[in-house]
């Protein structure tokens, strides 16, 4: 086993570190004062951009509460079910508000 470990390791060694650079993220979803912008904050942005979100199309509160419930039931993101009215509110709010820009990279 040990042996096994050390030429893993070994391999690993000649095979290189690369790195990768980012590009700092710069969108952030807006702060309209809505009562769901904090957990949209929280929960929204653990998976996704807030640029994600500004590209998607126009879509009324039921629509977002639907695709909010989907990232929570099918996606198993962490939302607690009591925060997925708030979170759709906030973000029909403000993309009927035109709050929600993409930004170009």
């Amino acid at each position: 086993m040990r042996a096994a470990l050390l030429a893993l390791a070994s391999l690993a060694a000649s095979a290189g570190a690369v790195g990768i650079t980012l590009p700092n993220e710069t969108a952030m979803l807006p702060d309209s004062g809505h009562p769901g912008y904090l957990p949209a904050l929280q929960r929204c942005m653990i998976c996704h951009s807030a640029d994600y979100i500004a590209l998607q199309p126009d879509f009324d509160e039921a629509r977002w509460r639907a695709v909010v419930d989907k990232m929570r039931q099918a996606f198993k993101a962490p939302i607690p079910p009591e925060e997925v009215a708030p979170i759709a509110a906030y973000l029909a709010d403000a993309q009927r508000r035109r709050l929600l820009r993409p930004h170009p990279p």
